[in-house]
């Protein structure tokens, strides 16, 4: 939402009028209050009335009344004031209300007239008993007005549910005697905002007692809060945040209600809540109302704890007068809205992050200054809020009040600043010209990208504040020219500009329409701009980008566009609006694709014609749309169109556990509305009017992938539990798996000959019936044996993935007719043999294993490899990631078990036959030997130095090195066998070291060290998955490693894909690019750079250029630069890793799960949260699903965010302040082995000291949850 510049600067003379309110006015108001109140009548019991008299005044003589008292800078409403000499009470508007998100967001809107509801129900109590006198009535004790118990039964009903239920006197004493939260140290916030306020420390209070059912009615009552009071007023409700709560200190409350109901006409006289109790306040103690308040935001859920300790003491801290008390309230009011600690514990950033955190900036704009309301303010902290979008709290450097704005609001605030800057340059210096930064980049006019010729893009819109990429069609020269378009007063600006049409863009929605929450909605923010909006463009690599869906299958992807839009930092109302665009791209894609084969268009010299034109080569390529194609009533379409936040629809339908839906055909529009098809008849057929069509329980069917789904639903035919004799040892039929397509390919006959494919048939025979037989076995059995149903399973998968490997080998060695389509007939085999799989697994699987069981695999074995004092990869990282697994669930819900010793013989396993496979037999015997030859106490010692010393600074290791990597590859190599064997449908293995970087021989790729890994077990899972039965494998025909880490895994690739092998698909996202390693020079001997992990930042990132490119079709590196930000990640795996993948097409995933790029790590790369590494586990699950029934193998590579876990030593040599003693330590319970240290300099454990707040164990809490999330393939 937004506010209007007039609005804005209009708002300058009324906010100082708000400052400086005459004392005359406000004595006036005030004695004109207290004649509104000789009607008014309180009692100590709230049962009884007595009158206001004259003493009440002499009492409120020091401040209150005279209006001396300190006046509350409000956000809402100004000070008070005459409303044209009457004898009224009113407020002068002068800033609009604020709006709540669910984390005590605040944005404005516009000037609206104050909220207001009746004197006569104006419960306020004014007694100098306090909460404690109250805390024993009984709970039954019905609110004295009994009139208002109906009407209130709603809100009392909703004030239940936000109260947190378990918060008791007691538990919340414990609560602050245990949670150190409230002592750790304030955190880090910007500079110049810290020397603006009060930040001192907040003194221990007693815990404020909780309400009781009477108080809370009570409360109610005096805030007007109920269905009695919705006559004058909307509201009347509590609201879902905590700090929502807070600000009804400002809520008016109206005063003459009563006289309203009998003069309608009358006028309104209101007050605000907080100035009211104050006003009839007799001494500092008599705030009782203001107290219950409290006591309700202190007992709500999702309170911050020092939101507590600041209420609890500001309420009860002694004061000598009303004026010191209502003082008091004030400061929490305001000290809450804007301390750091607050705001971190309400899930706010106050840290300014090195490089802009998404589309938007994010935390990279704390600190900036912007222009708002005309007066200047400086931004303070970031909240990405998923209802609301992100938001950015401000504070006003005059008064100190604070504000929130969304990202629009905040690029027009600092726009204001930024033009207040340049006018101070001109004053200073005349003779220069102000520059002002252009927001377009440099043009290129060789620039084009794939698929133009389809004419859909990509594009930064220059309107839209968030920079997000979205679709757009390029408009033709011939289109351009026709609608006299300017192309501009230069020739070379118009040859470097292209104009383009954005499709259902978000931004140009009206704001002036919200929710009753505050929040704006689907419909009055996102959904209520035009459809098409053109602008004009600079072509360059930074303002245009490929269009990466392809219409090759009739669908639209739901799956794949709710994961994009996840990446864009945009609020779920705008979802809709992201859809649609989508849709409107994928129909004139298709349509312009369809064109195009049916006329081919000879080739043109765009180069020749764009110089003729005046324009750039893309509007030459670009596909020229038909006018009556471009004005469809597109709007209506849309609308016809299902709800994408409603999760049945009847045109939505489930394929490989892909929510999809089917593609405009625009062709078939345009057609239905010509003669004779718009009369419904067909050329040369008589007009009949259609039977209505029966509703089928299939999908359904589209045109170019019709006949791909099963003629019979297995999962619906495997729910009827009641079979005839005949038909009881046939749960299934091949027809229940293989499409109609594919069974026509098998079974086919050619001259009394059967199908050459007819082995396929075969085998899908022979999975069917095995199939069958154990479900019904298992089923039937008297009493179920576990272990024999999980030998059978496990059986019965291997088969499955035997005869899926066997009958494809059969495919490429055979002929095929050419009127079937090989790569459509392997496909639909692949399909067919995972519905069997998936089927297998739900149906013979148990409560901890088969479907929906995620296992956590560990070995404290790992935890003998020691590494070097003030190492980034500490010992301590290992129980901190078990610990991360074990908030997500691990070790408490049966199908998250947590596996935490691995047998033997997987470690003979993996060191007699996988190691020598993955590594040179020559490395492993130099790293046996170097780590075998150290002394048995002996630490962070070099491993990986040559015989010149170096390539060692990286590497440390101990006596017990060895052993550790060995550990870690054996407990990947049992993940593989539970996941392929049925026990699970995914795995997350916490290991370490890690491995990566470890490749064929010493330093792969030319890197200056191993990194931090001596082993590699993702290499080694992969190849003992893919490795043969025969040579102790598991068989598997293709293997996809993605590796999320930080830096490129060099070693990895090294093993995998030296060369090309068809059984492996690397894909890496990593930090790094040729613009930062520098480019390959021909001449130079070394294909990489020297960069260790702590060398400079300008020798490049390690290990170097080999993640730069991508050698063959088996590698996909993708560098995203300086750093690993959330809107480059996503973009990536969205639009490059996700098709590459389902071509592909893998049988195992396996993700090398680093998370190093977390914006909290030391290496200070990556500008991810740990929600962002659970959103890009929710994509890969989201692929394995697609492809490969959602086995998915995760191994721990990187993330070094772990705070300190032991005490400090004492540096004698240090201040007190300087050593750190002070700071808090990471609890990881009973996983942190006793003998474990955890040595650090003071330095590095102050940085590691923010991981707190969301560090490694939270980014593996949500790689965990995610994958359980995703190991339901069922859907």
């Amino acid at each position: 939402m937004s506010v209007s510049e007039d609005s804005g600067d209009n708002s300058a003379e009324d906010k100082k009028s708000k400052m400086d309110v005459p004392k005359a006015n406000m004595n006036k108001s005030a004695s004109t209050i207290d004649n509104s109140f000789a009607q008014f009548e309180y009692s100590s019991s709230n049962t009884g009335v007595t009158t206001v008299d004259s003493r009440a005044e002499d009492d409120n003589a020091n401040g209150a009344k005279s209006g001396q008292k300190v006046s509350r800078k409000r956000k809402e409403a100004g000070a008070s004031s005459l409303d044209n000499g009457n004898e009224s009470y009113s407020h002068g508007i002068v800033e609009p209300p604020l709006k709540t998100s669910k984390h005590g967001a605040q944005s404005q809107k516009k000037n609206t007239t104050p909220i207001q509801t009746p004197l006569s129900s104006l419960g306020l109590i004014t007694t100098a008993t306090g909460l404690a006198a109250e805390k024993n009535i009984p709970d039954s004790v019905t609110p004295t007005p009994s009139s208002n118990s109906n009407s209130n039964a709603k809100t009392i009903n909703k004030s239940e549910s936000l109260l947190d239920t378990e918060s008791t006197p007691d538990t919340v004493t414990k609560f602050d005697r245990e949670d150190d939260d409230l002592s750790m140290a304030m955190p880090e916030c910007d500079p110049v905002f810290r020397s603006l306020v009060n930040l001192d420390p907040i003194p221990d209070a007693p815990p404020i007692i909780k309400l009781c059912p009477r108080e809370v009615a009570q409360l109610e009552l005096s805030l007007q809060i109920g269905d009695k009071f919705m006559d004058l007023s909307d509201d009347t409700t509590w609201r879902e945040h905590w700090h929502g709560n807070l600000q009804l200190l400002d809520k008016d409350i109206i005063m003459n209600r009563d006289d309203l109901a009998n003069n309608p006409d009358g006028k309104q006289i209101s007050m605000q809540f907080c100035d009211c109790v104050a006003k009839l306040a007799r001494h500092s103690d008599d705030f009782t109302a203001i107290k219950l308040l409290f006591s309700f935001v202190y007992h709500m859920k999702g309170t911050p704890p020092m939101t507590k300790k600041i209420l609890a003491y500001n309420i009860q801290c002694p004061a000598s007068s009303v004026t010191e008390r209502l003082q008091l309230i004030m400061d929490a009011s305001e000290r809450i809205s804007y301390d750091p600690m607050v705001l971190t514990q309400d899930g706010w950033t106050t840290v300014k992050s090195d490089v802009p955190d998404g589309h938007t900036g994010g935390s990279y704009l704390i600190g900036r200054r912007v222009i708002w309301q005309n007066f200047e303010a400086i931004v303070i902290a970031f909240v990405r809020d998923e209802d609301s979008g992100d938001l950015w709290r401000c504070l006003w450097i005059e008064d100190l009040d604070t504000f929130d704005l969304e990202a629009d609001e905040l690029q027009e605030g600092m726009a204001k600043w930024e033009k207040k800057v340049a006018k101070r340059k001109t004053s200073s210096a005349p003779s220069a010209k102000a520059s002002r930064p252009s927001i377009r980049f440099a043009a290129n006019r060789n620039f084009s990208v794939d698929g133009i010729e389809e004419g859909m893009i990509l594009a930064k819109s220059y309107k839209s504040k968030g920079g997000q990429p979205w679709p757009a069609r390029v408009m033709h020269v011939t289109e351009v020219k026709a609608l006299g378009i300017q192309l501009g007063s230069r020739r070379s600006s118009s040859k470097n500009e292209i104009h383009i049409v954005f499709l259902a863009p978000f931004w140009n929605g009206h704001r002036n329409g919200s929710s009753g929450s505050g929040i704006p909605t689907a419909t009055s923010q996102y959904a209520t701009g035009p459809l098409f909006e053109l602008e004009t463009i600079d072509v360059s690599e930074d303002t245009i980008q490929k269009y990466p869906y392809s219409p090759d299958d009739g669908t639209i992807s739901i799956s794949s566009l709710r994961s994009e839009f996840s990446f864009l930092g945009l609020p779920k109302a705008a979802f809709p609006r992201f859809l649609h665009s989508h849709r409107l791209a994928m129909a004139l894609k298709n349509y312009a694709r369809r064109d195009l084969k049916l006329n081919p268009q000879g080739a043109i010299d765009a180069e020749a014609t764009a110089s003729l034109t005046d324009t750039h080569p893309m509007s030459i390529k670009t596909f020229s749309f038909p006018d009556a194609l471009l004005n469809l009533p597109f709007e209506y379409i849309l609308s016809k169109h299902p709800d994408p936040m409603k999760t049945k629809s009847t045109s939505l339908y489930v394929e490989n556990d892909e929510v999809k839906e089917p593609i405009m055909q625009l062709h078939g529009i345009l057609t239905s509305i010509t003669p004779p098809h718009c009369w419904n008849e067909r050329p040369g057929v008589a007009s009949v009017c259609p039977e209505t069509p029966t509703k089928k329980t299939q999908p359904l069917s589209l045109p170019d992938s019709k006949g791909l789904t099963p003629t019979m639903s297995p999962t619906l035919n495997a729910s009827l539990r009641v079979y005839s004799e005949s038909d009881k040892k046939m749960l299934w039929n091949i027809d229940s798996f293989a499409s109609s397509y594919l069974l026509q390919v098998i079974t086919s006959e050619k001259d009394g000959k059967i199908s050459p494919l007819h082995s396929l048939y075969s085998g899908l025979d022979r999975l069917v019936k095995n199939l069958n037989k154990m479900v019904i076995e298992s089923e039937e059995a008297s009493v179920q044996n576990l272990d024999t149903r999980q030998e059978n399973l496990s059986s019965l998968l291997v088969q499955c993935m035997t005869v899926k490997g066997q009958c494809e080998e059969n495919l490429f060695s055979i002929a095929i007719p050419d009127t079937f389509d090989k790569e459509k007939i392997v496909k639909e085999w692949r399909r067919a043999c995972e519905r069997i799989f998936k089927r297998a697994i739900v149906r013979l699987g148990h409560v901890d294993a088969g479907n929906g069981v995620t296992a956590v695999l560990t070995d404290s074995r790992c935890n003998e490899h020691i590494t070097a004092s003030g190492s980034f990869e500490r010992a301590v990282r290992l129980p901190a990631a078990v610990k991360g697994a074990r908030n997500a669930g691990a070790g408490t819900r049966p199908n998250l078990p947590i596996i935490t010793k691995i047998e033997d013989a997987y470690l003979t396993l993996a060191e007699e036959k996988i190691l020598p496979m993955a590594h040179k037999a020559s490395y492993l015997k130099r790293m046996k030997k170097k780590i075998t030859a150290l002394a048995p106490d002996a630490k962070g010692i070099p491993l990986t130095d040559d015989s010149d010393g170096e390539g060692g600074e990286d590497t440390m290791g101990s006596r017990g090195s060895f052993t550790a990597a060995v550990t870690a590859v054996a407990v990947a190599l049992k993940g593989v066998d539970m996941i392929v064997g049925g026990k699970c449908v995914n795995a997350f293995c916490a290991i370490r070291p890690p491995g990566h970087h470890a490749g064929r021989e010493l330093r792969p790729m030319n890197a200056i060290s191993n990194g931090f890994c001596l082993l590699n077990a993702a290499a080694s899972a992969a190849l003992y998955a893919a490795a043969p039965r025969s040579q102790g494998g598991l068989g598997l025909k293709r293997v996809c490693i993605i590796d999320i880490d930080l830096h490129h895994g060099n070693g990895t690739q090294d093993i995998l894909c030296s060369t090309y092998d068809p059984r492996f698909l690397y894909v890496s996202t990593h930090a790094g690019g040729p613009h930062i390693n520098g480019f390959q020079d021909d001449a130079s001997d070394d294909g990489g750079i020297s960069r260790g992990l702590k060398s400079g930042k300008n020798e490049g990132i390690f290990p170097g250029r080999c993640g730069d490119i991508s050698p063959h079709p088996g590698v996909l590196n993708i560098p995203l630069g300086n750093k690993v930000t959330p809107s480059s990640l996503g973009t990536a795996l969205v639009c490059q890793v996700t098709p590459a993948v389902q071509k592909f097409d893998p049988e195992l995933i396996i993700i090398s799960a680093g998370f190093d790029a977390h914006v909290n790590d030391p290496l200070g790369m990556g500008g991810l949260t740990s929600q962002d590494f659970g959103t890009v586990t929710k994509v890969i699950c989201q692929m394995a699903l697609r492809s490969c029934s959602g086995r998915i193998l995760s191994v721990l590579e990187g993330g070094y965010g772990v705070p300190c876990c032991r005490p400090l030593e004492t540096d004698l040599f240090l201040p007190k302040s300087a050593e750190g003693s002070q700071l808090k330590l990471l609890n990881l319970g009973e996983d942190l082995p006793d003998n474990m240290d955890d040595k650090m300099d003071t330095m590095l454990a102050r940085k590691l000291d923010k991981c707190h707040q969301d560090g490694f164990s939270e980014c593996v809490r949500e790689h965990v949850r995610n994958l359980a999330l995703g190991s339901n393939v069922e859907g």
